[in-house]
């Protein structure tokens, strides 16, 4: 007998987008150590973009070809089936709602793995994901420059010929000063600042002439032309770190170390513009990110955006006793949303960890292999 899908598709009527994934035929357990929170949110955003942005045409995963709605479609069958968990641990018992969780999860959908290229990390390994983590620092500014608060974040430049400057030109030299492009000006550091643009967005709480408080959010709006390079790595060769590569022993250098700031942010010419927001930064399509369940891929490879992802890993939780960083082991879902320069790979993540301590405690200190699986609600008989 001859079974026709409906939602899988001939070769040729489009150009089929192929993901470098294979199937993975034994059932998965899965779990969510931030107990769906944030979840639904994740998903209504990626729905909400869906509306505006074409899913027509095919997308292959493993060895079947699936019309891209698909993945609107499982978003919904994915939140439907959480709403029920929830619902069930209501009256029930957390094993047998997980128990249902579970059964749903891999009756209804099919689950894919990435295959790592020769060359990635996890190629030929159970392990198959690169794994690091970013966050959204924290920044108090002002609309308007005080004496308290006096670096100015930028907006992309109107005027091509101020959009290239360098780092040390813009931040040292007042390449931009009174040309009308400030956002906001911040008592935080330069170092704060490149931090800031490591990240590609952030979160600032704002303090009105009136005493009033605001928090708004910074999205990347674009950068110069010139070229990104960690600082550490300026500051390991000249000796200057001791060793010791971390953020908090960068910033120390650094603030004791005043006259040494130009030379060491000279190594990092690029430049960062933000614009400003309501909502959280940005990612790809519009997508507002959602802490601790976005994540960004490699969307030269996985162009379309809104995949489901189970993550299974290690994070960073704390320090212990001696300063040394703990991890532990997790399971959970993300919504791929964002994309960045240093995410390549067929098997690479970075995981959007939000706002505070411990999100920048996972974004400087995640760099680990782990697993990674596409959901894909199964075809229809």
């Amino acid at each position: 007998m001859i079974f026709s899908f409906l939602f899988l598709i001939s070769l040729g009527a489009h150009a089929i987008e192929v993901t470098p994934t294979t199937r993975v035929h034994q059932s998965i357990e899965f779990s969510d150590d931030m107990s769906f929170k944030n979840l639904d949110l994740a998903i209504d955003r990626q729905l909400e973009s869906n509306k505006y942005r074409n899913l027509s045409g095919t997308i292959r995963f493993g060895t079947l070809t699936y019309q891209k709605t698909i993945l609107k479609d499982s978003l919904l069958l994915l939140k439907a089936i959480v709403a029920e968990t929830r619902a069930c641990l209501q009256k029930n018992t957390k094993e047998s709602c997980m128990g249902f969780f579970n059964k749903e999860l891999n009756e209804r959908f099919n689950i894919y793995k990435p295959v790592p290229a020769r060359g990635d990390r996890g190629h030929r390994s159970e392990k198959t994901t690169h794994m690091t983590s970013y966050y959204s620092p924290d920044l108090t500014g002002s609309r308007v420059r005080t004496p308290r608060f006096n670096r100015a974040i930028y907006k992309m430049p109107s005027n091509p010929a101020d959009q290239n400057f360098s780092r040390v030109q813009i931040d040292y030299k007042g390449a931009l000063e009174g040309k009308g492009y400030e956002l906001f000006w911040v008592e935080d550091s330069f170092y704060d600042l490149y931090l800031l643009h490591v990240q590609g967005g952030g979160r600032i709480k704002i303090h009105n002439p009136d005493g009033s408080t605001e928090i708004k959010y910074l999205s990347y709006a674009g950068k110069n032309s010139l070229s990104f390079k960690m600082v550490y790595h300026y500051m390991k060769a000249k000796g200057y770190l001791d060793g010791d590569a971390s953020i908090p022993a960068q910033r120390r250098f650094l603030e004791e170390n005043p006259d040494k700031q130009e030379e060491v942010f000279g190594s990092c010419p690029s430049y960062v513009y933000f614009k400003e927001s309501d909502e959280e930064p940005i990612g790809v399509d519009m997508i507002p990110l959602t802490e601790g369940r976005s994540l960004a891929i490699d969307v030269r490879i996985y162009k379309t955006v809104g995949l489901i992802n189970f993550i299974q890993g290690v994070r960073p939780t704390h320090l212990d006793a001696n300063g040394k960083v703990v991890k532990t082991p997790f399971n959970r879902f993300y919504i791929a949303q964002d994309t960045g320069g240093a995410i390549r790979g067929n098997a690479r993540v970075d995981l959007y960890a939000g706002y505070g301590p411990e999100a920048e405690l996972a974004a400087y200190n995640t760099n680990d292999m782990g697993k990674q699986f596409f959901l894909i609600k199964k075809p229809e008989l």
